[in-house]
């Protein structure tokens, strides 16, 4: 009783607004999304037995109307369907920006494309069992789009793979915060979802091939139309008139989503407007309601958001320099994402966010900015002490690479492997401390947990091997021999702070652990590997490391010796569960 008055409660206050925030309609587009790509993986695999037989394929076919046609799956089945349209085009017409990178662009236009491309098969199958009880088995599906209406047959294949493209894009967008998503798993992923499409279509047209003959058998024919309970003549008529009505339907809908949005861009610049001013960069004013992180957008501010602005992840998070005493504050979906990198109160996620009022913030994770003009708005500008991670790396023989080269060529080398290693650092939340010729040192956990840092520092380390590997392919025909590198990483407690002076001033941290990491950094040269990394690191980002890459070594200046692991990447280096938050 207490709960139902609670939620009238809510209700009336306006807050079930709330619950419908950017991320809530994220994990239900999620949610839609898994149920929606588990049917459409159990589909392609069962046209993909259409390589063995024709009778594999049926009974593949009749197992998935056995899971599928009963009434609580249709239910959920189309429920998702709707609900994942449905918040397709809500996106759509919220959208106050067009800018947009190109694999967005193509999550779009593929999720306004599977319907109606789909619209004839579900009409033709499952709509058509439902209204006039027909029996579409396979042969009905196979006869129909390659026998008596072919043009079916590239919808068919085009709804399949926009609608496969779409979800993968969609899985990789959700899965790539995911601790556990490391590159031998991508790799993996890719490679079923290259070949499980492949051979769908392959078997679909070689089950399409064997069947298409048969249309002159009048046995054949005598049986196909005894099993397909085909009630009336007419009943095909009446379906590609409710197939072409429904495609217009369609078509009218995203019209009217377009119209509809167009009409808010133009009312919206008549409406109150908010300025806001970026510690590190320019000064922008714009109409209320859209979220800071759109702002940026459509002010061509640089902005980092791994995920797109769905709220999956914490890397648009802005702080607010003495912000208002009536500002929103975030819903629980918000707050738990800010909880997960141990967020201070005046942090918040930019794609949440929405300012009513003149706002003054800094961007915690930018995109090129001068970092050096934001770092007194940091909380640890002044000193604090914190437990981080620190990697340092260095090119391998270097100086004997560079003695037969050009001053231009030996610059040329060393900006081409700081690009592609500070890249892979800030890809991963990490920040570059400071460059040391033909090396540099990096911080992680700086504005996160130290669980998150260390895991992130792992992570970063596994792209940086990768960046190299494609490095040293770029310039295979200007290097005697590949460059070489050794990464050493230690995670501890550390004083952060703003030091230094004038341009030269900016983040560092000092400490036992600094030092500790850049002696396990010299200690891949005794260890004959790539990557020195303290058993502390291993066990604060929650993972394990095989058994045999154990060490005992003697860092310099520690009494105790330490225990480490040599390897020579991190494939193997796996969460032994979920990350702590904290």
């Amino acid at each position: 009783m207490k709960r139902a008055k609670g939620l009238i409660s809510k209700w009336n206050s306006g807050n079930i607004t709330a619950w419908f925030s950017e991320i809530r309609m994220a994990q239900m587009r999620v949610a839609s999304g898994i149920i929606l790509m588990v049917y459409l993986t159990l589909h392609l695999g069962s046209h993909a037995l259409g390589l063995i037989s024709d009778e594999v394929m049926h009974s593949a076919g009749g197992l998935m109307k056995g899971l599928f046609r009963n009434w609580p799956a249709t239910i959920i089945l189309y429920s998702a369907l709707a609900i994942h349209t449905l918040l397709s085009f809500w996106r759509v017409y919220r959208r106050r920006t067009l800018k947009l990178k190109f694999k967005e662009w193509l999550q779009l236009v593929t999720a306004l494309a599977i319907p109606y491309f789909l619209i004839s098969h579900v009409i033709g199958t499952r709509y058509a069992s439902f209204a006039y009880d027909l029996n579409d088995t396979y042969d009905y599906v196979l006869l129909s789009v390659f026998v008596f209406s072919p043009n079916y047959a590239y919808y068919n294949a085009l709804g399949l793979i926009f609608a496969w493209l779409h979800g993968c894009l969609g899985m990789h967008m959700w899965l790539r915060s995911k601790s556990w998503y490391a590159p031998p798993i991508r790799t993996y992923s890719l490679f079923i979802a290259t070949l499980l499409p492949t051979l769908a279509l392959t078997g679909y047209l070689a089950a399409g091939q064997r069947v298409a003959p048969k249309a002159t058998d009048g046995e054949f024919m005598g049986e196909y139309y005894a099993k397909l309970n085909l009630v009336d003549d007419a009943v095909f008529s009446w379906l590609a008139i409710d197939i072409d009505r429904t495609e217009l339907f369609f078509l009218v809908l995203i019209g009217a989503v377009v119209l509809a949005r167009f009409g808010r861009s133009v009312l919206q610049f008549r409406t109150k407007t908010v300025t806001i001013d970026y510690v590190d960069g320019p000064s922008v004013k714009l109409p209320i309601g859209a979220s800071l992180l759109e702002m940026s957008k459509i002010s061509g501010v640089p902005h980092a958001n791994v995920c797109g602005g769905k709220g999956r992840c914490s890397t648009c998070r802005v702080r607010l320099i003495n912000p208002a005493t009536d500002i929103t504050p975030p819903d629980d979906a918000e707050k738990k994402v800010l909880q997960r990198v141990n967020a201070t109160e005046d942090v918040r996620l930019a794609c949440q966010f929405h300012p009513q009022n003149n706002l003054n913030v800094l961007r915690l994770l930018p995109s090129e900015i001068d970092r050096a003009s934001r770092s007194d708005f940091e909380p640890w500008s002044s000193g604090r002490e914190k437990e981080i991670t620190v990697m340092f790396a260095d090119l391998r023989d270097f100086t004997r690479t560079s003695e037969s080269r050009l001053p231009f060529d030996v610059v040329y080398l060393i900006n081409q492997f700081s690009k592609a290693m500070g890249e892979a650092v800030e890809q991963h939340e990490g920040r570059i401390d400071k460059f040391l010729g033909d090396g540099f040192m990096a911080l992680f956990g700086v504005d996160s947990s130290s669980g998150n840092g260390a895991a992130n520092a792992l992570q970063a380390a596994g792209d940086m091997i990768e960046a190299l590997d494609k490095l040293n392919e770029k310039l295979m025909g200007d290097l005697d021999e590949p460059l070489r590198m050794g990464v050493g990483i230690h995670t501890g407690s550390v004083i952060l702070g703003n030091m230094g002076y004038g341009d030269a001033r900016g983040l560092t941290a000092l400490g036992d652990t600094v030092n500790t990491a850049s002696r396990l950094e010299a200690s891949t040269k005794e260890q004959k590997c790539v990557l020195c990394v303290s058993s502390a690191t291993i066990t604060k980002a929650q993972m394990t490391a095989p058994d045999d890459s154990k060490r005992r070594i003697a860092v310099r200046g520690k009494k105790e010796k330490l225990d480490i692991h040599a390897l020579m990447n991190i494939d193997h280096v796996e969460p032994i569960k979920e990350r702590a938050t904290a």
